[in-house]
């Protein structure tokens, strides 16, 4: 087969992630991939698999953009891929209406992902347009199903990310030089008991309610100290009043903001607990809940959407009732007390992600043969 994967950028994030993976088990399997998206962190991993990199802005917003919907129709036309796989809305547009001005005996299996709780608009009905509809959880696919009724059920499918166990395996801890050169950068983590919120800084990703949660905690272990990984979008002034409000809690020197990195599994293995705090919406998959989970490392997250579905399988003692700051506490306390052993599961990997996406492919594909 011959497939496409069409995302905004190859910036680091979830359903970036997706896409590369995706990208590199086709390549793995003998497939040809062609990668339709903006350059990004991710690309050397796309151009080192194998896979051809076309990098066309079609996420941007702006009026420019449009050109790509004649310039991917003649690509389309030309390429002739089997599989056209979308993960992003202005993308799926750009697509959408490159396909309406194709010879439909050229025309590809579209496949769109609902990475997460889109708003309910015309705009993003796209997302539940394809010949088949992936959803990260069943979460996910319930959203789906309520706000577009018109969509055909069967054909929105349930495919929890996947977590390699080679690059997240069990029982993993970073090498000294990891910690010396962590050290290095932030002299205030020496010495300390780390525990850790990774994502994007975003308002509903819950970085309040953890460094409350850091506050709080300090009397009882002195040496605790919260990590955030990750970083805002550009222009974005969130970072600042999370350190306004670390400050008027008293604990902007127990706060450490690390920005963006491509290293999450040190600082995540290194950490006594990793969090997952999304409030409104909920996470809609939240990888780094089976990632923390399948090195080991306890997780404390709300309960609800796709973070309680994969809480339920691999660690059930980790989740909190969503809002129930009291209950955070106490089964924080408990944890950095009595640190609780993680089973190793083999629930949630990689490989059986990949194969679960590529049946979809061609059960479509099969259903779409004149």
């Amino acid at each position: 087969m011959h497939i496409v994967q069409a995302l905004v950028s190859l910036n680091l994030g979830g359903s970036e992630l997706v896409a590369v993976e995706l990208s590199e088990y086709a390549i793995a399997q003998g497939h040809q991939v062609t990668v339709v998206a903006a350059d990004g962190p991710l690309g050397d991993r796309i151009r080192t698999c194998g896979a051809s990199h076309l990098d066309w802005p079609i996420g941007k917003k702006r009026p420019g953009t449009l050109r790509y919907i004649s310039r991917l129709r003649s690509w389309l036309a030309r390429a002739q891929p089997d599989v056209l796989h979308v993960h992003s809305r202005l993308p799926a547009w750009i697509c959408e209406l490159a396909l309406r001005g194709l010879d439909p005996a050229l025309r590809p299996t579209y496949i769109t992902s609902m990475h997460g709780h889109y708003s309910v608009s015309r705009y993003s009905a796209v997302m539940a347009g394809g010949d088949r509809v992936i959803a990260v959880s069943d979460h996910i696919r319930e959203y789906t199903l309520h706000n577009y009724p018109d969509t055909d059920a069967e054909r929105v499918v349930t495919v929890h990310g996947g977590v390699s166990h080679v690059a997240f395996p069990f029982a993993y801890r970073p090498d000294p030089s990891w910690h010396e050169q962590a050290a290095r950068e932030f002299p205030a983590l020496q010495g300390k008991r780390l525990v850790c919120l990774p994502g994007r800084l975003s308002r509903y990703k819950g970085h309040a309610d953890f460094i409350e949660l850091v506050a709080n905690l300090a009397a009882d272990v002195p040496e605790i100290h919260g990590v955030i990984v990750g970083t805002a979008k550009p222009g974005s002034r969130y970072r600042d009043e999370l350190e306004g409000l670390a400050e008027r809690y008293g604990v902007l020197d127990r706060i450490t903001f690390t920005g963006a990195r491509k290293d999450i599994r040190d600082w995540m293995a290194a950490s006594e607990i990793v969090y997952s705090l999304c409030s409104d919406p909920p996470e809609a998959f939240g990888r780094t809940v089976p990632e923390a989970l399948h090195m080991g490392v306890p997780v404390i997250g709300w309960n609800h959407g796709g973070v309680a579905e994969t809480l339920a399988v691999l660690f059930p003692q980790g989740a909190v009732p969503p809002g129930d700051r009291a209950r955070l506490l106490e089964l924080s306390r408990s944890f950095l007390r009595n640190r609780p052993a993680v089973s190793e599961n083999t629930a949630f990997g990689l490989t059986e992600s990949m194969e679960k996406t590529f049946s979809i492919y061609q059960s479509a594909q099969l259903e779409n043969k004149p």
